[in-house]
């Protein structure tokens, strides 16, 4: 009979430990999966109050060479922390390709007129794109890419 206790004992303190062991697993995976459902939801939100919208888009024809300037309004609730890293799509309507940032200009890249340090609510932003190859009667399609994929549209006949 106290051999028969002792076994029990040992099994219930055996199970005790088991369920312990399992249940920390199993509390560490929720932790876990709830962290990644956490940053899912906040890059979601982020995407759902970012809104962009290109207000107007000109060919500047006076400069050397040309520029295209394009005004940009974020009509969204979150800000652009960080407008440099704004992607601008931009080409003739059949050959868009991305044109790269440069905060001094040149050739074939695109900047700000005045460099945002944040682009908040309600704000509008004037971007200039050179293009040695913009010429007038011609169709174009611009696209600028907030950093966390929100994107606005524009065609532009010169």
């Amino acid at each position: 009979m106290a051999a028969n206790v002792m076994t029990e004992a040992i099994l219930i303190i055996a199970s005790v430990i088991i369920a312990t062991t399992v249940a920390g697993v199993v509390m560490s995976q929720v932790g876990s999966f709830q962290s990644t459902f956490t940053a899912t939801s906040d890059a979601q939100k982020n995407e759902m109050l970012t809104k962009l919208k290109i207000i107007y888009a000109v060919r500047n024809a006076t400069g050397t060479p040309p520029t295209l300037e394009v005004w940009v309004k974020n009509i969204g609730i979150d800000p652009i922390v960080a407008p440099a890293s704004i992607d601008v799509y931009y080409g003739n309507i059949t050959a868009v390709q991305r044109i790269p940032y440069n905060a001094n200009g040149g050739e074939d890249t695109w900047r700000y007129n005045s460099l945002p340090t944040v682009i908040q609510k309600m704000d509008t932003v004037q971007i200039k794109i050179t293009d040695t190859q913009l010429v007038a009667n011609k169709t174009y399609f611009v696209r600028i890419t907030a950093p966390n994929g929100v994107y606005a549209d524009y065609v532009i006949s010169t």
